[in-house]
């Protein structure tokens, strides 16, 4: 009977390495990404406040919702994206669509 965990026959995937695709080389983007997300985000809600207030005539507690369910919402692409990002469209055609949505979403709110 054969041993299941024969050496040979593992298949080995450096973590790091100069040949490998992701891993920690593609951190610093993923990172810088994310944060000049919620630098985005984080200033636009200050002042979406004052437009819900103002513009829409809504009350304070209203807009504080209506922002808090736009915030909660944001949250839940990464789990469809990360399901594409494995299966079909490989990892970096998604950080760069999923980086381009985000900037014309920001765009069009401003």
């Amino acid at each position: 009977m054969e041993d299941p965990l024969d050496e040979e026959k593992l298949i080995r995937e450096p973590l790091l390495g100069s040949n490998t695709k992701g891993g920690l080389r593609t951190l610093p983007f993923i990172i810088a990404n994310e944060a000049m997300d919620k630098l985005a985000a984080s200033g636009l809600m200050a002042n979406m406040i004052l437009y819900l207030t103002r513009e829409y005539g809504l009350e304070a507690a209203k807009g504080a919702q209506v922002i808090y369910l736009r915030s909660a919402a944001s949250f839940f692409p990464p789990l469809p994206g990360a399901f594409l990002a494995d299966s079909y469209v490989g990892r970096y055609r998604m950080i760069v669509s999923g980086s381009i949505c985000s900037l014309l979403v920001i765009s069009l709110i401003n």
